[in-house]
């Protein structure tokens, strides 16, 4: 299953690889179209500046540059007639020295004023490096988008002495300049889109982890049950009689292990109970518990006492100052099947790292509620495993079930409070157990 973050990753690069195939899609259509036009007003200027090229006679050429005043008036008057069916903006005979012979635009100078730009055109047809018409690229003058063609003129003598241009306006810039519009609003409603789209897949996929995680956690909690309802009927007979026989040895010796074996064994008795309550879904996991007032001190001695004996005094407190006096209404056997446990991952954690056992267990007060602190100065716990510590059978140690942390936390949650880990890699965890004054009914 992905993380949060690689979940995010993983939608935002979707989303944006959506959006630009959309973009990429739309915007080769907008050059796809450019080249078209432009290829067809070439074709279409090229094919009018060779059919009118070859309209015209060598001898009208001649005459033409001769200065022959009829042939000059046939020619604008052919010329004229041209642009006009055409839709051209000009038509005009150049000579090799870029001087107009004859346009169609009566306001024409008579030197040809874009010779400057089009000159590698028409000096190629005049120094026969070719013999077919030829268009420029679209160019622009002032405010306007032109586009040229130029066709061969031959002579008498059969040189090219002058050559045919044919202009027209290029007037799709208009309709591309909308459709770029059109497209760059396109592409930011593609984007808003593409958020929207991110966003709802990951709030449809949130709900899916959800729906997965509580399906998971039934699976957990019916597997729970059946491996508790097995684990109680072999461990409460073998733990009746070791009860049994330790209060025998209690009643001769009065010796505190026999004592401590006495109440551990209550103790397990009780956690299978409701263990096995809890998983079959009956009862509360608190239901084989009740609420009676706690001397804290008292409380909490015994607890430091227990795990000194479990580790055989090797256990360094952060503080052996004496609790202060208090008293508390809550659920004993639970709390302190909570508090053992997380102190006794605690020391578990320093063992495991080669370091000394130095625990940390301290209460305070607030105006409602009682906050209980236990801490290690253990290896810590990496920031990525965190919220992972509370997962039924996730476990950071190379032995356990898993379960430890989950139900000390099902249990302060149905104490009514809250509990939570503060953790540094190297400098060791603290976990912080906030209980209301009053249980929770």
């Amino acid at each position: 299953m992905l993380t949060g973050s690689k979940r995010f990753l993983a939608v935002a690069l979707f989303t944006l690889l959506l959006i630009v195939a959309v973009n990429l899609i739309w915007w080769s259509y907008y050059q796809s179209t450019e080249r078209l036009l432009e290829h067809s007003l070439s074709g279409r200027l090229i094919s009018v500046a060779r059919s009118t090229a070859v309209g015209i006679r060598p001898v009208e050429v001649d005459s033409l540059i001769a200065g022959d005043v009829e042939s000059y008036s046939n020619l604008l008057s052919n010329l004229g007639r041209l642009a006009t069916l055409d839709s051209l903006s000009e038509l005009f005979i150049l000579d090799a020295n870029y001087i107009c012979l004859v346009s169609s635009d009566p306001d024409a100078d008579s030197s040809y004023f874009l010779a400057e730009l089009n000159a590698p055109y028409i000096d190629s047809l005049l120094f026969g490096l070719t013999d077919r018409a030829i268009a420029t690229p679209t160019y622009k003058t002032g405010e306007l988008y032109l586009k040229s063609a130029f066709a061969p003129l031959h002579s008498s003598s059969g040189g090219t002495e002058a050559v045919l241009g044919v202009e027209a306006s290029v007037d799709y810039f208009d309709s591309l300049a909308q459709l770029k519009q059109n497209l760059a609003f396109a592409s930011a409603l593609s984007l808003v889109g593409g958020l929207i789209l991110g966003g709802l897949f990951l709030l449809l996929q949130r709900r899916l982890n959800r729906a997965e995680e509580r399906l998971f956690l039934d699976r957990t909690h019916a597997y729970l049950g059946r491996m508790v309802a097995v684990v109680a009927h072999e461990v409460r007979n073998p733990l009746m009689i070791i009860r049994a026989s330790a209060e025998r040895l209690l009643k001769k010796t009065g010796s505190d292990e026999a004592r401590y074996v006495v109440e551990e064994t209550d103790r397990l008795n009780g956690i299978v109970g409701g263990y096995l309550d809890f998983a079959k879904a009956q009862s509360s996991i608190l239901a084989a518990d009740q609420p009676e007032q706690i001397d804290m001190p008292e409380f909490l001695d015994g607890i430091r006492r227990h795990i000194e004996q479990r580790f055989d005094g090797q256990v360094q407190w952060v503080s052996d100052a004496p609790f202060p006096p208090f008293t508390f209404f809550g659920y004993r056997r639970s709390l302190r099947q909570v508090l053992f446990n997380l102190l006794l991952n605690g020391a578990e954690s320093c063992q495991a790292a080669g370091k000394p056992v130095q625990l940390g267990l301290s209460f305070s007060c607030q105006s409602d509620s009682l906050i209980i602190a236990v801490s290690d100065h253990g290896p810590g716990v990496a920031k990525n495993e965190l919220k992972r510590l509370f997962t039924p059978f996730y476990t950071t140690k190379q032995t356990g079930s898993g379960l430890g942390l989950y139900l000390s936390k099902r249990i302060v949650n149905e104490m009514g409070g809250k509990i939570r880990i503060e953790s540094r890699p190297g400098v060791g965890t603290q976990v912080f157990i906030e209980l209301p004054k009053e249980p929770k009914k």
